[in-house]
């Protein structure tokens, strides 16, 4: 029983250890699947990402803030490093240098045409003055009365009022030289700080195309290493089967080798079990069928015995007990053993006999003599 209950803990352990063992590596590839997954999403993410801040750089040179501040709302819940925020601040950044850009275009286009309108319908200095200041609407513009001195000629008015308009027409170029001036720097200035953005842009973009390399990079020794990984799983899992394929086959083995044992054991104990039987059988018959008497020998008294012939002889040796009485009906007087007895010159005082003692009150010829038992030298 103790040996029973060894051999069923020793199997259940086996198989809680490899329960345990698959469970552990099916644990290990579902880690791995998930890892997978998780750098997929990220990647997805970083791409999504990219594609904002592209549409956002393509939108601000479009001068469309709307649809650049809708791929800023839509790259900011994507950040996902330290470089990645910093070119989202440069997105912003970059589109509100462009608005300020666009609305200063406006601006100057507007006072441009403000300035024309002006200069087409305010002739007078002082009033275009006003009329570029805003404090006087162009429509409001009139000429004014020239006032003549009594004594002047008209040839000297006509020469002031010509001096006069040409002096104001010198003034309105200058003015316009120095706007132009102002609108040619500003201009320059503005696309002088665009190229700087398009610099930083392109700088930005061979960026992101060598992170994105690094990141194909980064992801197929990834991907080299988990599949790395998987086949030195798959070899550990392998050598684990058949090294409980061995433990197994040996314990098998073994199992079937103490079986044997034990059936060998058994089987030597139910021979020597049936001997045992057949040899009481045998004495058993030797007893039932022993003749025994007794008769004087020299004045002393012998007993002897004549056993059955029983083959096979199962026991070469035998003692025969016997017991003696002077009547059938009588007390046992005596109880000897004929040792050794061998069947031979029975009846005989030659022959297989024992003596038994002569203070026995009756005489050899009326013993009653009968054997109690056969047995084994």
């Amino acid at each position: 029983m103790k040996k029973l209950t060894l051999t069923s803990g020793l199997i259940y352990f086996f198989l809680s250890f490899v329960i345990m063992t698959a469970m552990a590596e099916t644990s290990q590839q579902d880690m791995l699947k998930m890892l997978d997954q998780l750098d997929q999403l990220d990647q997805l993410d970083q791409m999504e990402f990219d594609d904002a801040i592209d549409a956002g750089y393509r939108c601000a040179d479009d001068e469309n803030f709307a649809c650049a501040d809708q791929e800023i709302k839509k790259a900011r819940p994507l950040v996902f490093d330290q470089d990645s925020k910093v070119r989202l601040n440069e997105l912003i950044a970059y589109r509100n240098d462009q608005e300020k850009y666009h609305k200063e275009k406006q601006r100057l286009a507007a006072q441009r045409k403000l300035e024309a309108r002006c200069a087409s319908r305010c002739p007078i200095a002082r009033q275009y003055s006003q009329c570029v200041a805003g404090r006087l609407d162009s429509w409001d513009c009139r000429d004014e009365e020239p006032s003549y001195n009594s004594g002047g000629s008209s040839g000297g008015t006509m020469a002031a009022l010509s001096s006069a308009l040409t002096q104001l027409n010198s003034q309105l170029q200058a003015d316009l030289a120095r706007q132009k001036a102002d609108f040619n720097r500003q201009m320059q200035a503005i696309e002088a700080q665009r190229q700087a953005k398009e610099r930083q842009k392109r700088e930005q973009q061979a960026q992101q195309r060598r992170i994105q390399q690094q990141q194909q990079q980064a992801m197929a020794n990834l991907e080299q290493q988990q599949a790395q990984a998987r086949r030195q799983a798959e070899q550990r899992r392998q050598a684990e089967e058949a090294r409980r394929k061995r433990d197994e086959e040996r314990r098998l083995a073994a199992e079937k080798r103490r079986q044997e044992r034990e059936a060998r054991v058994l089987a030597q104990q139910r021979a020597k079990e049936e001997e045992a039987r057949n040899k009481q059988i045998y004495l058993s018959k030797l007893t039932s069928g022993a003749r025994l008497g007794a008769r004087s020998c020299y004045g002393e008294k012998h007993v002897f015995a004549t056993l059955p012939v029983i083959k096979p002889e199962l026991v070469s040796c035998v003692n025969v007990n016997f017991s003696v009485q002077c009547s059938s009906t009588g007390p046992v007087v005596h109880r000897g053993v004929l040792r050794n007895h061998v069947n031979m010159n029975a009846g005989s005082c030659f022959g297989d006999t024992t003596q038994v003692p002569s203070s026995i009150a009756c005489p050899a010829k009326q013993f009653v003599v009968r054997a109690t038992s056969v047995e084994g030298c």
